[in-house]
């Protein structure tokens, strides 16, 4: 490195979260996590993984990353790219996206709706569309939408996944709601505990029955953790499995 050139490592990680509220437009649905026209970001301590400091980066904005699925520390971070700024304080950036659950979050932090209007600085703003980018073509995967939505869920969240990030099944809601079933009748989707059922209803409103419609609740669901990887929601293909 030339005399007088400082370098440093940091990460910064764009954090994406869905709103389930019913009442929530699918145009909208869509999250990320930001402080002040920025994504989470920091510098990488001299004994800190890349991974642990994107994980403090976000819990210092007020999301939790760490355990991820079946505890795995980092599980829920996914390499976008890099950025390596030729300056004379050279700093090279990995960048990160992840997912979250959709909670309130306190100030300066804030959630907004990813979409046209997102203004952010330089270069958050042209990393969070690589990152985008990668989270579509990640949730078209049933792996990669369950990510988004939880450990427990619906097949209407499922479906608000593809409504936010797609537009939609390619095909009508009805033949969407046919392959989540037949995905849960072939054991990639699993149905709740009896057991749990009541605490997670009275817990989370969406897992109720509607007000007025006189309907029952939705069944509560859960990703077994094989088959995902290379189920397409979006497709809907009526191939079963083997």
């Amino acid at each position: 490195m030339s005399k007088g050139v400082s370098a440093s490592l940091g990460v910064a990680v764009a954090v994406f979260g869905l709103d389930l509220d019913p009442e929530t437009v699918p145009s909208r649905a869509l999250q990320v996590l930001t402080i002040r026209r920025e994504l989470p970001h920091a510098d990488v301590g001299s004994r800190e993984s890349l991974a642990a400091a994107a994980i403090r980066a976000a819990a210092e904005a007020g999301v939790d990353l760490g355990g991820g699925t079946r505890g795995k520390v980092g599980s829920r971070l996914h390499i976008v790219g890099f950025d390596d700024s030729p300056a004379r304080a050279r700093t090279l950036t990995v960048w990160y996206y992840a997912t979250a659950p959709y909670t309130d979050i306190a100030k300066p932090a804030s959630w907004i709706p990813v979409g046209r209007s997102v203004r952010l600085d330089r270069p958050y703003g042209d990393a969070l569309k690589t990152a985008y980018e990668k989270l579509r073509g990640d949730t078209r995967h049933l792996a990669g939408a369950v990510g988004l939505i939880g450990d427990v869920f619906t097949g209407d969240d499922l479906l608000c996944v593809h409504m936010a990030l797609h537009g939609g099944p390619e095909g009508s809601e009805r033949t969407f709601r046919r392959r989540v079933q037949e995905l849960r009748d072939n054991g990639v989707l699993k149905p709740v505990r009896t057991s749990e059922v009541a605490a997670l209803r009275l817990r989370v409103p969406r897992f109720r029955s509607q007000i007025g419609t006189g309907g029952r609740p939705p069944e509560l669901l859960r990703y077994s953790g094989s088959g995902g990887e290379v189920e397409q929601l979006a497709a809907l293909r009526a191939r079963r499995l083997g």
